[in-house]
């Protein structure tokens, strides 16, 4: 999942012609695939402000707080994970005769 991320957000990098020096790609996609699921947007935008990056010195037109929250967007369409409610009740009674219980 990682490398998906990964890629995902170098093919973005180049497309609109930004540098990434330091692989700040690479540590965003870590740090999404760790930390994001479970987590509030803007418990999880605190943490990627709390990364150590020459990305943004690189590319100094990037207002880093609206381009974070942009790549936030971007990263949660594409990858997040659908929840789904847990089912809490009895199985209906067709699926238990097709399971044989």
């Amino acid at each position: 999942m990682i490398y998906s991320i990964q890629a995902y957000l170098e093919d973005y990098f180049s497309r609109t012609g930004l540098r990434d020096r330091d692989q700040y790609a690479v540590s965003l996609a870590r740090l999404y695939d760790r930390y994001r699921h479970g987590r509030t947007t803007s418990l999880f935008l605190t943490k990627m402000q709390a990364m150590r990056t020459i990305f943004y010195k690189q590319n100094a037109t990037l207002k880093r707080g609206t381009f974070e929250r942009r790549l936030l967007v971007l990263l949660d369409t594409k990858f997040k994970k659908k929840r789904f409610p847990s089912y809490r009740g009895q199985w209906p009674k067709e699926l238990r005769l097709r399971a044989g219980v």
